[in-house]
């Protein structure tokens, strides 16, 4: 079997990097998928969103999610409970629980993001591609890919 490092150690820095636009405004890292490292049954990525911007409570039906947060600040919901969002919180998120979060600082709000099986990334690679995507097509192309935003969430 052959290994390309490349595809399995990632510095500072690298990783496929998106633009993100409108409410999700940031950027996404995917470091770990099977685009990026070939035959994998999860990806990982890292994901900073502005100040203000948030990610819309919604649920998987297929997978399940681990993030741990890096830097800055906020609040994250995770099946109705509201919690802090600060440095080095974790929170694992199983299949079917309403989860978001939102940047309430000043600073961008950084988390990284395993998520298994892979498949949701597909979404932020098109959504990158909208200068300003409204909320009806984040919806769908969310679900076309395992993520079913809630018809009230913020």
């Amino acid at each position: 079997m052959s290994f390309e490092l490349a595809r399995h150690v990632f510095a500072p820095g690298e990783g496929e990097a998106l633009e993100m636009h409108g409410p999700t405004a940031g950027r996404i890292t995917i470091l770990v998928d099977p685009v990026n490292s070939g035959d994998t049954e999860l990806c990982t990525l890292i994901q900073t969103l502005a100040p203000g911007a948030a990610v819309p409570v919604h649920h998987h039906e297929k997978a399940e999610q681990v993030l741990f947060f890096i830097s800055g600040g906020g609040k994250a919901s995770i099946a109705g409970h509201e919690i802090d969002a600060t440095p080095g919180t974790t929170i694992h998120v199983p299949r079917g629980i309403a989860h978001g979060i939102a940047n309430t600082g000043d600073a961008p709000l950084s988390f990284l993001e395993t998520t298994s099986p892979p498949g949701f990334q597909e979404t932020f690679r098109r959504l990158s591609q909208l200068a300003e995507p409204n909320p009806e097509e984040v919806a769908r192309i969310a679900a076309e890919h395992d993520i079913h935003i809630k018809p009230d969430a913020p």
